[in-house]
């Protein structure tokens, strides 16, 4: 930088005899200005040259000229330089610039990074004191910053005022342009400084004799907030103004080639000697470490390094430079890369629990020249350990940070709410004395970016924030989070703690054991990613069976009324998930549809079910813990689902907190039994993860609360609801909670039954009439338990007009012929919207002796009811005293408005009159008898059987 010219040492003694020197070899060559050009426009404020690079020493093959780039990814190069010159007002060398510094700011290219925290350091205290060696004063080496602080030097080139020159020699300017060397010390880092150097202009030799402010001036680094790469900030005094600064940083400051420039201080004026300061000479080095790197190269090879500089002069102009290197970094493949990942709690991690956990990727960082820098993360992908994932139970309370709340590629402070934290966060990097830490909070979710996370770690000046997605596996919701185009700075430790407790957002495995998790971790200087892999203990399985617990319970339990029902169903920690459902009602406990609209398939597949449909409501807990997280939704009426009579569909919006995760739909089949009527609701599997959260139901509750649906039976005691549930893993568990019903014998009945006889060319002796058979009662009396129809004598069976016999097999398939066909039955009730119709088919009879012999009897009746719902009926028939006796012995439970039984007559008619009933004669009476489910019989009936007669004409 400097003209080669004489040196020589000036030994400390008063600078006054020394300026003296200076001033006799000066004068002859500065020589008098007589006269004063004319005024000139001042040039605008600028920079004439800039360059910053870092370079190696020179190999011995290569040319003298031009300079020797450090170009290879992760080197420790010899020397940073940063080399700029502001542009003068006329372009000669006693020219002032063309504007006055006041504040520099320099760019370095990302993941260029300084070591200062590897350094010793020196105080103000003593970087001041050394003001002595620019007066030529002794420094006590107490007093004197470490030698191994040192980390570069750096050459000014200023304009300023030297009045002893024009007081000693008249006519000469004291105004002169004037060049120094100065040591630059790691110094001692204040609050919110990355790292600070400094130089002190007054340890210049000479420097008393020149005028102006010189006093200590820092460098002070930071971070950029856009993409974390470094800068450094310089303050220039106003008193003295700048043409140029070269600064040199040593990228290992103890390598003995550094030595002839270690503590060294020179002054020059131009045509005279330059004026050395004291050295290092006689100084202790021997504690100097000679291996330590302060600098080292990106780990990137893409392309040119570019660094920037922005001066902004104290008149408010500012101006730019930028250097871009010919090349950016080579030989990448090479780059050492040797991460590690490591999985562990602070407190022993219990299976299928909230648990916290701490992840820690760890990337070794050298620290001697012989090797070069590791690389640093790109892209990060940490997948838990088998079986950890999301916690349902955390949903209650958490909440979400906003990316303008997070602020990232700002200087903005973070101000993500406390609800959104889940854990805390620590970053080890050789750029600070300390760690820097912070939190982890949750992102707020965006659309295909569902589950977020946010790292903030802070400390020195320094502010990271990184975005992660988090992907849970769909299937069994293993959490795998990736933080990708993270910044190129290095860190030894990256540790991530998870927060625990019953609101923790992370849930243990099921499983116990060292459960493995793994790291895809791809650094800069190559694409592929470096798999490693560890793991974490997990205990506490007890072994558990299956075995939830369930509850039943009615709003009131008086038989025959209306009421809502309630069935819950649970487990704890430790036991298999529910996963299925099947509830068995009380026999005679049923439903009242009618009137209830129907959702359709259209309706549920959108989750969009009028609320004239809806019939209950459903409500679970999920999530391990003591703070499970409650989901509600409601129960809605459809058509038959999954060859069921009706069915039924349970939607829950599933609201967790911030993530609305859609709606869960489960469908229900509800199927009636055709022998009891007995309603059975047969649940589709219940859903064990949604959208990647494994639910880990804790428990399930249904109220079925509509007014006037659920119906109590007519009996009185106490019913088991059959409940079968299913766990994950297919275990079963059957519970029968009971629902105790009474006041039965309070329920009136009275059932009423007309017989009848048609078919007007039938009703003679040894004809085959048609005969109907009604019976009614009232939605409020007790349920028909069982019904005997005695035919008067005048009715006889006659069997062998029958077309063909249903076998007893095939009725119990309802596989009947229907040649078998003999009338034909309806039913209506209040609970269903239309009658039940079907045919009525004359079965062959039959039964078993003791021997084991089967015997025949007389044909029996089988009753296909069919509509809304199906009903068998069984009749029995036997002659008893000469009359035609007809039993139905097992009648289902049903609130019951109308039977009737139609006997077709006819050719094929089974019943014969064995007299004319159209003469004159008593009338002939059946006879009836029924018994209640609630325990009462009605009084015996004895309706007259009615007839159709021909009337005489009238003459």
């Amino acid at each position: 930088m400097f003209p080669a010219g004489p040196r020589r040492d000036v030994p400390r003694t008063s600078v006054l005899p020394r300026l003296l020197v200076v001033a006799a070899l000066a004068l002859p060559a500065l020589g008098l200005q007589t006269g004063v050009a004319a005024a000139a426009p001042d040039p605008a404020f600028g920079l004439s040259a800039f360059e910053g690079t870092v370079l190696r020493p020179p190999a011995p093959d290569d040319g003298p000229d031009g300079p020797h780039y450090a170009d290879l990814a992760g080197e420790h190069p010899d020397t940073a330089i940063v080399d700029f010159s502001i542009a003068s007002k006329d372009g000669g060398p006693d020219s002032e610039p063309s504007a006055v510094a006041d504040e520099i700011r320099v760019d370095i290219p990302a993941g260029l990074v300084p070591n200062p925290a590897g350094f010793p350091t020196c105080t103000n205290a003593q970087l001041d004191a050394q003001v002595a060696y620019g007066s030529g004063e002794p420094l006590a080496e107490a007093d004197a910053c470490p030698v191994g602080s040192q980390v570069g030097f750096i050459n000014l080139t200023v304009r300023g005022d030297v009045p002893l020159f024009a007081d000693i020699f008249p006519g000469t300017p004291a105004r002169q342009t004037m060049r120094v060397q100065l040591p630059v010390y790691n110094m001692t880092r204040g609050a919110g400084q990355v790292g600070r150097f400094a130089f002190l202009p007054g340890q210049a030799p000479a420097s008393p004799a020149l005028e102006g402010d010189k006093s200590r001036v820092d460098i002070v680094g930071g971070v950029r907030p856009s993409d974390n790469g470094l800068y450094f900030t310089i303050k220039s005094p106003e008193s003295l103004p700048l043409l140029r600064s070269k600064l040199t940083f040593w990228g290992t400051p103890g390598l003995a080639t550094h030595d002839e420039d270690r503590g060294k201080t020179l002054t020059e004026a131009p045509n005279i000697d330059v004026v050395l300061g004291p050295s290092n000479d006689g100084k202790d080095m021997s504690g100097l470490d000679r291996t330590a790197t302060f600098l080292t190269n990106p780990t990137l090879c893409a392309g040119k390094l570019r660094t920037t500089v922005r001066v902004r002069a104290f008149d408010g102009q500012t101006t730019d430079g930028a250097f871009d290197t010919p090349y950016g970094a080579l030989g990448c493949d090479s780059v050492p890369f040797s991460p590690s990942v490591a999985f562990s709690s602070s407190e022993p991690v219990r299976a299928d629990s909230p648990t916290g956990l701490d992840v820690s990727l760890k990337v070794p960082q050298s620290s001697g020249t012989s090797e070069r820098g590791s690389a640093q993360i790109k892209d990060a992908t940490v997948t838990l350990p088998e079986g950890f994932s999301i916690s349902p139970s955390a949903a209650s309370t958490i909440g979400v940070c906003s990316d303008e709340q997070l602020g990232q590629g700002t200087d903005s402070a973070v101000s993500c709410p406390a609800a959104s934290k889940v854990g805390t966060a620590s970053i080890s990097s050789p750029i600070v004395d300390s760690p820097l830490t912070g939190s982890v909070f949750l992102g707020a979710p965006l659309p295909g970016d569902r589950y977020r996370l946010f790292l903030v770690a802070e400390g020195h000046g320094v502010t990271i924030k990184l975005k992660g997605t988090v992907r849970p596996d769909p299937a069994t919701g293993r959490v795998s989070a990736t933080f990708a185009d993270n910044p190129q700075l290095p860190f030894s430790e990256l540790r991530l703690s998870f927060s625990g407790g019953p609101k923790a957002i992370l849930a243990s495995p099921p499983a116990c054991g060292d459960l493995a998790g793994s790291a895809a971790l791809t650094p800069f200087s190559r694409p592929t990613a470096s798999t490693v892999s560890g793991s974490v203990p997990v205990s506490g399985c007890t072994g558990a069976a299956f075995a939830p617990d369930a509850t039943a319970a009615v709003a009131s339990g008086r038989s025959g009324t209306y009421s809502p029902a309630a069935f819950a169903f649970s487990r704890p920690d430790g036991q298999p998930t529910l996963s299925g459902l099947k509830i068995a009602l009380p026999v005679g406990m049923t439903a009242k549809v009618k009137g209830i609209a129907h959702c359709t398939d259209a309706q549920v597949a959108a989750a969009a079910c009028p609320e004239s449909s809806r019939i209950g409501s459903v409500s679970t807990l999920a999530g391990p813990g003591s703070a499970p997280f409650p989901l509600t939704g409601a129960v809605y009426l459809t058509d038959g689902h999954n060859g069921g009579d009706f069915g039924s569909v349970a939607i829950i919006r599933a609201l967790a907190g911030p993530y609305d995760l859609g709606n869960v739909v489960v469908r229900q089949a509800l199927r009636i039994d055709p022998k009891t009527a007995q309603v059975t609701i047969d649940s589709d599997p219940l859903p064990q993860i949604v959208e990647g959260i494994p639910l880990r139901l804790r428990n399930l509750t249904l109220d079925v609360n509509r007014k006037n649906l659920l119906r109590n039976p007519t009996s009185c005691g106490t019913a088991g609801v059959t409940s079968t549930l299913t766990g994950a893993g297919g275990a079963t568990s059957v519970k029968a909670p009971g629902l105790t019903f009474s006041g039965c014998k309070d329920l009136p009945f009275r059932p009423k039954i007309t017989v009848g006889l048609s078919n007007r060319t039938q009703v003679k002796k040894g004809r085959n009439p048609r005969l109907t058979a009604k019976i009614t009662q009232f939605e409020s009396e007790a349920g028909i338990r069982s019904a005997q129809v005695a035919l008067p004598k005048t009715l006889a069976l006659a069997a062998s007009n029958a077309q063909a016999l249903c076998a007893k097999a095939a009725a119990a398939k309802n596989a009947c012929p229907k040649a078998s066909i003999v009338g034909s039955a309806s039913a209506t009730t209040t609970i269903l919207d239309r009658p039940l119709n079907g045919p009525v088919y004359f079965v062959k009879g039959e039964r078993t002796t003791a021997a084991g012999k089967v015997v025949a009897t007389l044909p029996t009746l089988h009753v296909q009811l069919r509509g809304q719902a199906s009903i068998d009926l069984d009749a029995t028939t036997a002659v008893n005293h000469g009359r035609l006796v007809t039993t139905f012995a097992s009648i289902p439970d049903q609130p019951l408005r109308s039977f009737t039984l139609n006997v077709d007559g006819g050719k094929h008619g089974i019943i014969a009159l064995t007299r004319d009933l159209c003469t004159k004669g008593p009338k002939p009476r059946a006879s009836a008898r029924f018994a209640a489910h609630s325990g009462k019989k009605a009084p015996t009936r004895a309706p007259v059987v009615s007839t159709v007669c021909r009337t005489a004409k009238k003459k």
